[in-house]
């Protein structure tokens, strides 16, 4: 007997909408989590409610997923799912009295070894409560499985399920919801303590926003912002429609996330993802990484920068100025040029020993500059945490020292809301006392910490 196919269109999964935009309440989900996810999702849905368990084989999730053989990388993906606990109101009736509160995770799994002719399999389920309305929802949004694929940021793949979830809706207009939920949701991870608005923006909110209005062609995400006096309460967003390109309307279901099916990116190399991770970047910046620069470069930066461990202070920010600099390409071209014998050896040797000299002098000095930023960054967490007097004084302090009468009058009148003063106002604070004083000893305590 044939299996039903649940999806009327091949690769298009029916993400039930509140599944669109998780607000984890624990464990944190990442970009190639959220890929994995959608991947099972659409093969439950093409092997039907009927089935309790899911089953692949385990190298084909791989192949779908990573371009290298790494079944460790997925099980890591696996136990991120796992460990991130949802909340989720459903109404099987619509009636009011019906409605359902769930708590689950989103899924449970496991690996089966080869026997008997089988391959490895990956088996996955999902809770009682919530796999009708994974499987077979009633309100979804079409949306193509290699959709996040073309993503590097989390919050640009929510944000592109909510755009598509709003777009042929009447008003296209988003519900409008509390800062801190939209932090939790984009972040894909609980918070710990109220967002600072003005980093969730330039950090999460705008990075996603960008990205997903560049990465296709069928609408554009305007985001709102309510506000009580100068800040921010709500966000919404609103939707606009682009306007179809000549020759465009009689595109089929498959440019559903404005590429043609053949301009599908390749899957993410989840082995050098996991090896970024490792030398200390985060899941953002690796994944970014691996989509802007050739894998082959990367894979050189990264044994360029193992070769020095423990001559550098930040694995990662070094490999960040190896990439940038391409000195594993410049180490890979001295070593296939063969010096004319003219040419004192000692001479090239002293040449490449300058070069690595300068890298490590910039890796110092990119580590130094971010140790920095944490320090007025911890300066403006002490003093949202300093009582309204003690910030009173600060800022009494702080005015008293402006020389120019422009720069007073400023401070005067908008404070620290004056993005030059705020920046030197809490670079003033971080200079307080002997924690300027930055030693060697410092940045390496500093990076291993960042790294633990």
């Amino acid at each position: 007997m044939t299996r039903p196919q649940l999806t009327e269109e091949p690769d298009v999964v029916r993400k039930a909408n509140p599944a669109i935009a998780i607000r984890p309440m624990a464990g944190k989900l990442t970009i190639v989590s959220r890929r994995i996810y959608n991947l099972l999702l659409y093969h439950a849905q093409q092997q039907g409610i009927a089935c309790e368990e899911y089953s692949l084989p385990l190298s084909y999730v791989v192949g779908q997923t990573s371009s290298s053989e790494n079944n460790a990388s997925i099980k890591a993906r696996l136990r991120e799912m796992a460990s991130t606990t949802i909340e989720w109101n459903s109404n099987p009736t619509g009636q009011p009295e019906d409605q359902e509160w769930n708590i689950a995770s989103l899924l449970a799994a496991k690996i089966t070894p080869a026997r008997r002719g089988k391959p490895i399999t990956l088996t996955w389920s999902y809770a009682p409560g919530v796999r009708r309305q994974l499987v077979e929802p009633k309100q979804y949004t079409r949306l193509l499985l290699q959709i996040s694929t073309q993503l590097s940021l989390y919050s640009a793949a929510v944000l592109l399920g909510i755009g598509f979830q709003y777009l042929t809706s009447p008003g296209q207009l988003t519900m409008r919801g509390p800062v801190d939920w939209g932090a939790a949701v984009l972040k894909g991870q609980p918070l710990k303590k109220p967002v600072d608005y003005r980093f969730f923006k330039r950090d999460t909110l705008m990075p996603g926003l960008r990205e997903v209005n560049e990465s296709q062609s069928e609408f554009e995400l305007e985001m709102l912002e309510h506000r009580v006096g100068r800040k921010v309460l709500d966000l919404q967003f609103r939707i606009h429609r682009k306007k179809p390109a000549s020759g465009s309307m009689n595109r089929s279901h498959s440019m559903l996330d404005g590429m043609a099916p053949e301009a599908v990116p390749e899957p993410v190399n989840l082995e050098l993802f996991e090896v970024l991770i490792g030398m200390g970047l985060r899941d953002v910046d690796a994944d970014a990484l691996l989509d802007s620069e050739d894998h082959d470069r990367i894979q050189k930066a990264v044994q360029y920068t193992k070769a020095r461990q423990g001559k550098v202070d930040s694995p990662a920010a070094y490999l960040r100025t190896a990439i940038k600099h391409g000195y594993a390409d410049a180490d890979a071209q001295r070593d296939e040029e063969k010096p004319d014998a003219a040419v004192d050896s000692g001479q090239i040797s002293e040449v490449s020993t300058a070069a690595r000299l300068v890298a490590d002098q910039m890796a110092q000095e990119a580590l130094r500059r971010e140790y920095e930023r944490s320090l007025i960054a911890r300066a403006r967490q002490e003093y949202a945490a300093l009582p309204e007097a003690a910030q009173a004084d600060l800022r009494s302090q702080f005015g008293k020292m402006l020389s120019t009468a422009r720069d007073l009058q400023s401070w005067e009148r908008i404070g620290i809301t004056s993005p030059p003063l705020s920046a030197r106002f809490f670079g003033w604070i971080a200079h307080q006392g002997d924690r300027w004083d930055i030693n060697e000893e410092q940045l390496r305590r500093w990076a291993e910490q960042k790294t633990t």
